[in-house]
This record gives C-alpha cells, structure tokens and sequence, in this order.
C-alpha cells in the first residue's frame, strides 16, 4: 500500500537569529507549501520520479536528487544501527512544490520529508537524534555546512531556536498568532553554498554584541508578549551587510512597503525570497500585492501569506489536487 507524506516549507535566520532561529510555514489560504513524498512500494531497484510546479527545477538524474542520496544514507545509517534489518529498495515519487535555491528550505524539505518518510514506513529504526543529525549531514552537503533552521522547523513545526551543534537540543519558542509572514519568492535562485560564500568569517566584538543582544531581546519579547519589542529587534547585522549585494532591490523595497506600516521586511534564508512581518490580516493582503507585482520576475515567481504551522513533517492520508492519489 502506497503512503504519502508532507513537510512544509520553512524560512531560515528570521532577520535576528543567524542559523539558530527558523520557522515553519503555513500558507492562510491551505495551500500545501512544501514537498510531498510517496513511497509506492518494494522494487527491484529504487527509483524516483517527480511532478509538481518546481520539477523543472530538479537535476534530471535522479541519483542526484536529494531524495534518491537521502535513501542511500538512511541505509547505511540503518545498517550501522540495527545490522538485522536488512531494508527493501523502494519506488518513490516526489511532489516538488517548492522552487530550488529559494531560500524558503528547499533542499531541507526535500530531506526531511524522504528521511521522516523512510523512518516511520519502517517503524522507526532511527532514533530522533539520528533522524534529525542524518537529515542536517544530508542538507548540509547541499549548502556547504552543518545548520539546523530549516531542518528542525521543517521537522518538528513552529518556531524553533536551535542550540549551536547540537541535534537533540531544540527549543519550540512562543509566537504572536496574529501575527502574518508574508513570503515572497522573485522566481531566480541563489545557491545556499554561494549565499554563505559572502559571508564574513569573523564579527566585530560590536556587532557581536549587537547580534546576542537583539536575539535575547527578541526571545525575551515572544516569552513576555512585548509584541512592540520583539518587532524592534528584528535587525540582521550579521547576513544582511554580506547579501545585500546580492539581492539590490530590498532597500527600496522596504522603503515602499513603510508606506503600509509594514513592521519588518527581510530576507528568508539564503534569498532571494523575501519575507514580511504583518501585524494584521489587511496589512498582510496590501503586502502580498504589492510584492506580487513589484518583485516577481517570471512565472516561476510565487508570494504566499502565511501563518506559523504547528504541524511539521507527517504522514498523509489524502491530498486534494496532489498528482497522485492517496
């Protein structure tokens, strides 16, 4: 019996937390954004074929898709923790409805849907440690480094805040529901590895400062619902001064987007996706638009108003307009 599985879209750093903070996506209008992985059955071979609105964007062999390399390690893994199982090659097919290079977790959702899926199909080999260690080593080789903000929202759901070097250490912070994330993708990529390229190896002792105290002043503002507070310490000192270059069109983009009283305007993830901090359901809607048209290139370009999703990677039963059915 075939079983589908989702895991969401997430936006990484949140402006203040450089590699530490992240947050899953939910899209208020009940679109699925993320990817979906089916797993059809045995094989004689494992083998996987794609659909979805980014499938153009994928490596045509698939034994360079993430999902495909994804399976591999997970066997290994598997064969190095619990050598009796002796794990099946699989017939997969993935629904990849997130754009590559985004900065929206593109390559995290792709992981940790194949590797969520391939541990609860056979009954939990893995522990969560390792689940979630496999899963950053697996998108770590995609980007270049070992990082959590993706993979941990992406997994677990919510905003989280990831303990530096540490798999089993997660925090699930608090959220102001009201809140909107408005999330705008131009439909251009940005190579993860070549966005962390530019980035500084080291910080001044000021900047330093200035990085830990808007981050604890941010965390601070979510536990005592200073919603004011923690709108101020939106501030990216440490990835914003390096990619600005890379993405020339958000100074003036933030300085239109003032004119709706927009709280903060910054960049998810690596870029080029741009994402918002709406403070109600009607600045949220002005928002959209207006990035909708100012800032998509081509039709590959998307913009989403979104909510927090409480619910991270998970088995489906059935998905309303998904290529294949449950």
């Amino acid at each position: 019996m075939m079983k589908s599985y989702f895991a969401p879209a997430s936006t990484g750093n949140l402006s203040v937390g450089f590699d530490l903070i992240g947050v899953a996506l939910q899209p208020v209008s009940g679109e699925w954004l993320g990817d979906i992985l089916h797993i059809k059955g045995h094989s004689e071979q494992t083998s996987l074929t794609c659909s979805g609105r980014y499938q153009h964007q994928l490596p045509v062999a698939d034994t360079d898709n993430l999902v495909i390399q994804g399976y591999r390690l997970f066997k290994a893994k598997v064969a190095e923790v619990k050598p009796e199982l002796n794990l099946p090659e699989l017939e997969l097919h993935l629904e990849k409805r997130l754009p590559v290079g985004s900065g929206l977790g593109s390559s995290a959702c792709s992981v940790v849907v194949a590797l969520y899926a391939f541990n609860d199909y056979f009954q939990h080999p893995l522990n969560q440690t390792q689940l979630l260690r496999l899963m950053a080593e697996v998108e770590g080789s995609v980007s270049g480094s070992l990082h959590y903000d993706n993979v941990v929202p992406s997994l677990h759901g919510g905003l989280q805040l990831i303990i530096p070097d540490s798999a089993a250490k997660t925090r699930a912070l608090p959220w102001f529901r009201h809140w909107r994330l408005v999330v705008s993708y131009p439909g251009t990529g940005i190579s993860t590895k070549a966005a962390r390229e530019v980035m500084p190896k080291q910080l001044t002792l000021k900047d330093s400062v200035a990085f830990a105290g808007e981050l604890a002043r941010f965390i601070s503002a979510l536990y005592t619902g200073d919603e004011a507070d923690a709108l101020a310490a939106l501030k990216d000192v440490v990835a914003e001064p390096a990619r600005i270059a890379l993405m020339p069109e958000l100074p003036q983009l933030r300085k239109d987007l003032a004119v709706y009283n927009i709280a903060h305007v910054g960049i998810s993830g690596a870029g080029p996706t741009l994402f918002a901090v709406c403070t109600n359901d009607q600045q949220a809607q002005l928002c959209a638009s207006y990035l909708a048209q100012h800032y998509s290139k081509n039709q590959d370009a998307m913009t989403h108003i979104c909510q927090v999703s409480e619910l991270g990677a998970r088995q489906i039963e059935s998905l309303p307009g998904s290529s294949l059915c449950v």
